[in-house]
């Protein structure tokens, strides 16, 4: 699921376009600046749904999926069921925790792509599978720190889950920016 395409040449809207889900989700929240997650069940179907056909779109096309992105779009997909199946203590589980949910889900991606994927959790494919070890690893740290963060703030929408996502996904961005030249 995770086609590894070396990143040079993905088109930045294959990037951006698999934030549609999320923004479509978060926006109200950030512009009101409060969340209320228990009453969003309708903003975390559309986002789920999104998030679903984003991803078969970019896959389809050939370009990598951000597995930050992936974990997001699982946290919408458990949302969704939580809150419009309804199943409760999952429903009660994210309400309390924020953002949290959402830097777990994250995580766990991490670790499945750092096992299975040669892109690994940064998401690219490179010809130094070490060097895709070590900036995974240290994005994959980096989750951790963002999902410890977004507990401490889970009252603030803006500097629990904003802050910390933006920062997560722009690490990830300068990381493959960085990565030493390939051989091909």
């Amino acid at each position: 699921m995770l086609a590894p395409v070396p990143n040079p040449k993905q088109p930045v809207w294959a990037e951006l376009v698999q934030l549609v889900p999320i923004v479509s989700f978060a926006l109200p929240f950030v512009l009101k600046g409060e969340v209320d997650i228990g009453r969003a069940a309708g903003g975390f179907a559309v986002g789920a749904l999104l998030a679903i056909v984003v991803s078969v779109l970019v896959v389809r096309l050939g370009h990598v999926l951000n597995p930050i992105l992936v974990g997001t779009g699982l946290w919408l997909c458990l949302g969704a069921i939580a809150f419009n199946v309804p199943v409760e203590p999952l429903a009660a589980l994210l309400a309390k925790t924020q953002a949290l949910g959402l830097f777990i889900a994250a995580f766990i991606v991490g670790v499945v792509t750092m096992l299975v994927s040669r892109s690994g959790y940064i998401g690219c494919r490179h010809d130094d599978a070490g060097w895709v070890r070590r900036a995974s690893a240290a994005l994959l740290v980096l989750t951790a720190l963002a999902a410890a963060w977004a507990f401490w703030f889970r009252t603030d929408v803006r500097l629990g889950g904003g802050l910390p996502f933006i920062v997560l996904n722009v690490a990830r961005r300068v990381t493959i920016r960085r990565a030493p030249p390939s051989a091909r």
